[in-house]
């Protein structure tokens, strides 16, 4: 059965809300670093997804309280990222490290929990080898490999403008407040299309939804996911931020190569948030982890 054709009021309508959030996005866009992945192999110094991690020779990978040692979900080296001012630093490498168990070391209850960590070293030492990495880095593994990524992607980096997620709390709460007042402000204009509210009950972002859904231009905006740093985040569930975490450390999603898979359950997202002075202060020791799939 065809779609039904939409009335010259309809077709009207939906161009109004169209062109109100193009707007909104326009008007909040920040910058953001999107990632793509690649199987070329990356050195131990370079960013990548996965693989053998970089570590100065007096360190080792991180452990939790049970003394299990994490695996390294990704490491960025920061000279190899665009000009930016999303990271505070220039030089050295930030990694990411997670426990490699059926829940990749998210603790449901508490975002600060215990089984990752994000660590950063300001400089990196050329000399160290693989060999050397070998001998120390020996990550927990249950009877069966649930880590998120199958083998270790190179990464590449681009500069671009970030747009607010269909996902993201704050998006939602601006477009109610902006429907409710294009409502009030057009009920005679568009009388037989908001004939259906009662009184006091008003336009939101539920009921444009499939409107915004539609539309190419709002779609490659609003619900563009992705590997990415800074920006706007993406959930597949809930917002799950306190809203003085601000920064988009890193997302990972589950899109790998025809030859390699990145999986977070099913089909899911992974972020990682920090509060603006702790980054400023090269302090993460508080960052927030959170994954969530379908």
């Amino acid at each position: 059965m065809g779609k039904k054709k939409l009335t010259e009021e309809e077709l009207r309508f939906n161009e109004d809300i169209k062109k109100i959030v193009l707007d909104i996005l326009e008007k909040n866009k920040k910058p953001m670093i999107k990632i793509k992945v690649s199987d070329d192999k990356p050195n131990l110094f370079q960013s990548k997804f996965g693989g053998l991690p970089y570590l100065p020779k007096d360190k080792e990978a991180p452990r939790d309280k049970e003394n299990r040692q994490f695996s390294l979900l990704a490491q960025i080296n920061i000279e190899e990222l665009p000009e930016n001012n999303i990271y505070p630093m220039k030089e050295g490498m930030l990694q990411f490290w997670i426990l490699n168990d059926d829940v990749f070391g998210l603790n449901f209850d508490n975002p600060l929990g215990n089984g990752y960590k994000v660590v950063y070293y300001k400089e990196i030492d050329k000399s160290v080898t693989e060999e050397e990495i070998l001998e120390k880095y020996k990550p927990y593994e249950e009877d069966e490999n649930y880590f998120p990524i199958e083998g270790e992607f190179s990464l590449k980096f681009e500069l671009r403008d970030g747009y607010f997620s269909d996902s993201n709390d704050d998006f939602r709460e601006i477009i109610d407040e902006e429907m409710k007042k294009f409502h009030l402000k057009n009920k005679e204009k568009y009388k037989e299309i908001l004939k259906v509210y009662a009184d006091e009950e008003y336009l939101s972002y539920w009921d444009i939804w499939d409107i915004l859904e539609e539309d190419k231009e709002v779609g490659e905006k609003l619900f563009e996911a992705g590997h990415k740093i800074g920006g706007y985040p993406n959930f597949t569930q809930s917002d799950i931020r306190d809203k003085e975490y601000e920064v988009l450390l890193l997302q990972i999603d589950s899109e790998g190569t025809d030859e390699h898979e990145i999986m977070w359950g099913d089909c899911g997202i992974a972020n990682f948030f920090i509060r603006e002075k702790d980054l400023k202060d090269l302090n993460f020791d508080e960052v927030i982890y959170n994954w969530d799939c379908c």
